[in-house]
């Protein structure tokens, strides 16, 4: 059986306590990862190498940075062509209903940046 992953360029919407460790794991079996997330001061924390997750310690995303596999971003437009998007978004609950509003928005995002095949 062959092991080797084929290299993808992913961009994980939303870097919180379920986008930012799906992230680092990409970025560690060779994956080339845009981390968006629409929070501006949470992206520069990130960027700075500086955790808010307890599972991702500052010294594993500062190796994901420092590998030049894995940047994060607040603006949209800086999410170019993607192989693989996933969406790890919060969905706070809204009169006891699920609030998809953060899914519908970061779909609009992801859907404008798709390219045939």
């Amino acid at each position: 059986m062959n092991n080797r992953v084929e290299r993808q360029r992913v961009v994980v919407a939303g870097q919180g306590y379920v986008g930012l460790p799906l992230a680092m794991r990409a970025v560690e079996v060779g994956h080339s990862v845009v981390g968006f997330d629409s929070d501006d001061d949470q992206a520069k924390w990130l960027a700075a190498g500086k955790s808010h997750v307890g599972d991702v310690p500052d010294a594993r995303l500062g190796e994901a940075l420092s590998s030049a596999r894995y940047r994060v971003t607040s603006r949209p437009e800086a999410c170019p062509e993607f192989d693989v998007g996933l969406i790890a978004v919060p969905t706070p609950l809204t009169d006891g209903a699920p609030d998809v509003s953060h899914i519908e928005e970061a779909g609009r995002h992801l859907g404008l940046r798709l390219r045939p095949g």
